[in-house]
């Protein structure tokens, strides 16, 4: 695909509130495009609940004094290129006597900076002297940290483009330490997390001399907790032309987007809006190659992603929330496995310290991973069994026997997706989740060869109540739920995807759809609309699957650069670089559109219907799709559907759901695929052992 559709180019968008300016972000590092904060992975400020990310004062936010950056120049072009993964603003003055081009993004490889890079080209010979003043710089103060004041010190020798560099050829730079004032919890904190800023020299103007016909200057902001680090980085990049420094960094963005990428036909701005939230959630994680160099820490993920937080409650103040596995992780780890054993390795670092809340939120990510990676070793060696079992204990302590004659373990005190209705029992969503850990937990010490018989977690699974209406033929959301009760978002229906409940008959998907889908509030966030939209392509109801399709995505996502919001415009306030939300859109075109569903032991791609997809306006091409480390293209168009595995690392067969064989995958094979008929590719051989996959049926 050429670049030209990876860019969002548009004209005078810069402070305009309508047209939100992108969040970037590489795993470490975030900020918003000209705001005055950049946020650190892992670093956060305050006390219990009023726990926040810390604000760093972004000396980065570098911007020329002039119509253009006030947004009133209709000749200022602002691009995000998505491919190369760097915000671009472009000017050419009045008189047409100079261009200039500026580059700002966190760099993908040098992790800990942020890169500011101007080119200036003459126009006109006879101009003289073209000098351009500077906004006044972000004022070096944090409420968040106390920094000691900045000192300057003198580095290593420099390429001479940095404008920081002496007439001896050294480089002089600016460095302040500090510490977070106020610790989250004492008990695990002795003092404030230390972070350190160091920067180049900026200065009052830049200057094109009347002998140059081009210059240019490129500015560095390095953040970290390890000031060794950050400066080497810092003087590394220091020491490369300004077309090193960008190759280093556009190198992975483009090594990303040849193997991966998802491609939309019969709608270009649906196109534009899932790449640029590909883009906007996979930025969050750092990428393979930089991160085996320099490692971590990794700190998860939020809902507004890295670049946002601070004290601001719409922003979930940068903390992680079960957003993560159900509504981010399952797309990325379809992306790229790297990034679910990031996603779970954070989770496992943090059970010392919150096992309760890591046992309610990690257990999918987990499932999902060794489904489409069968990594026992992580299980058997790297602490994935303890982590399971202690999840499995947690559900095992929740439940409460029934004694009234029920002969089921009920849930009391639990609060499902819908937010709108908390400490209820038997909520639907977390009887069937707190079961599946249950299985999950006996099915892992199985593979691990640990004897917990006693814990009797299968037993326990097999009688949680599940509240059914046998008369209606649907769920019941919760004990006292009464039909046409408003609701937050999708809760009950979600037993059909994604948890996928083994028994859900179509009728009864179809009448859960029916009841709660008409009481969700209008409010609510994006993820409901998605996931009606894959549970009515469940059950082949594509025109209701198109509405909620389009009102997934649609009323969220705000101005030329697709910027995700909690809320639906136009109304004000919310989340912005609502991240969680692209994560459910992404789902609705990966497990809705493209047909995906994982299970432990398979991996399964339907066809979509020609109806299904023509009503919908729409086709679908997911590219590098990534099973057991096979990757694997899937179209899914009005005229075709197909599936390719392009790169193989293991043996894999594919069965047909309208013939009986499993045959041997061939690479780069062709393999047609008919609406409603299934695609079953699996390892050659059974990966678990003796170990069966679990029944995952609970209210027996």
């Amino acid at each position: 695909m050429h670049s030209i559709d990876f860019r969002l180019r548009f004209s005078t968008v810069l402070n305009d509130p309508w047209k939100p300016l992108p969040t970037l972000a590489n795993g470490h590092l975030g900020f918003t495009v000209f705001e005055d904060t950049v946020y650190m992975a892992g670093l956060y400020n305050g006390a219990g609940g009023l726990s926040h990310r810390a604000r760093i004062p972004n000396i980065a936010n570098i911007q020329l004094d002039n119509d253009c950056y006030r947004g009133t120049d209709h000749t200022c072009i602002v691009t995000l290129d998505l491919r190369s993964g760097y915000f671009r603003v472009s000017y050419t003055d009045s008189e047409r006597s100079f261009r200039m081009t500026h580059i700002v993004y966190p760099h993908a490889f040098y992790r800990r900076l942020i890169v500011n890079q101007f080119l200036f080209e003459r126009l006109t010979p006879a101009a003289g002297d073209i000098s351009l003043p500077l906004r006044p710089g972000t004022a070096f103060t944090s409420e968040d940290i106390h920094f000691e004041p900045p000192t300057t010190h003198a580095s290593a020798r420099v390429h001479s483009s940095s404008p920081s560099s002496g007439a001896d050829g050294m480089n002089y730079i600016h460095r302040s330490c500090g510490t977070t004032l106020v610790v989250e919890n004492a008990t695990y904190q002795s003092q404030g997390t230390p972070v350190c800023v160091l920067w180049n020299h900026v200065p009052e103007r830049l200057m094109l001399s009347e002998n140059e016909q081009t210059t240019k200057f490129h500015f560095l902001m390095a953040v970290g907790e390890n000031v060794a680090i950050a400066e080497k980085e810092l003087t590394t990049a220091l020491a490369q032309t300004v077309e090193e420094l960008l190759l280093a960094h556009t190198s992975l963005w483009h090594s990303f987007w040849d193997r991966f990428d998802i491609l939309m036909t019969g709608n270009e701005p649906l196109q534009t809006t899932v790449r640029s939230s590909v883009f906007y959630l996979v930025s969050n994680l750092p990428f393979e190659a930089s991160f085996i160099i320099s490692p971590g820490p990794f700190w998860g993920l939020s809902p507004t992603g890295l670049g946002r937080g601070g004290t601001n409650l719409d922003d979930y103040e940068g903390h992680s929330f079960w957003d993560t596995e159900i509504w981010m992780f399952p797309v990325l780890n379809l992306i790229d496995p790297w990034y679910s054993r990031l996603l779970i390795s954070y989770r496992t670092k943090m059970l010392p310290t919150a096992k309760q809340l890591a046992a309610e939120s990690g257990y999918e990510g987990v499932r999902q991973y060794l489904a489409t990676t069968h990594d026992l070793e992580w299980l058997q060696k790297r602490g994935g069994c303890g982590m399971i079992q202690l999840i499995a204990d947690f559900w095992s302590s929740r439940v409460r026997f029934n004694y009234t004659g029920t002969e089921n373990y009920d849930i009391p005190a639990a609060m499902g997706p819908d937010e709108d209705h908390e400490n209820v029992t038997n909520n639907a969503y977390t009887n069937v989740v707190a079961g599946y850990a249950l299985y999950f937990g006996d099915f892992v010490s199985c593979i691990c060869g640990d004897d917990v018989t006693a814990k009797n977690w299968t037993r326990i699974a097999r009688q949680i109540k599940l509240l059914y209406d046998e008369i209606g033929d649907f769920h019941i959301q919760y004990e006292g739920y009464l039909a046409s009760t408003k609701i937050k978002q999708a809760d009950a229906v979600l037993l059909g995807y994604p948890l996928l409940y083994p028994v859900m008959r179509p009728y009864t998907l179809w009448n859960d759809l029916r009841i709660y889908e008409p009481v969700t509030r209008s409010t609510g966030p994006a993820m409901s609309w998605s996931m009606y939209a894959i549970n009515h392509l469940d059950i082949v109801n594509y025109r209701d699957a198109a509405t909620n399709f389009n009102r997934s995505y649609l009323p969220y996502t705000r101005g030329p650069f697709h910027v995700w919001h909690e809320l639906q415009q136009p109304g004000p306030g919310g989340a912005q670089n609502f991240i969680t939300g692209a994560g459910g859109f992404l789902q609705a075109v990966l497990f809705g559109y493209a047909g995906f569903r994982v299970y432990l032991d398979r991996l399964e791609i339907r066809g979509i219907y020609p109806l299904e997809l023509s009503v919908a306006g729409i086709g679908v091409t997911a590219k590098g799709v990534q099973y057991l480390g096979a990757l694997i293209v899937v179209t899914q168009t009005v005229d075709k559907a197909e599936i390719i595995v392009t790169h193989l690392e293991h043996e894999l067969t594919i069965e047909f759901s309208d013939r009986n064989a499993a045959a041997a995958v061939v690479l780069n094979c062709v393999y047609p695929l008919r609406g409603g008929v299934k695609a079953i590719i699996r390892a050659k051989s059974y990966p678990y052992g003796e170990c069966a996959i679990p029944k995952d049926v609970i209210g027996e």
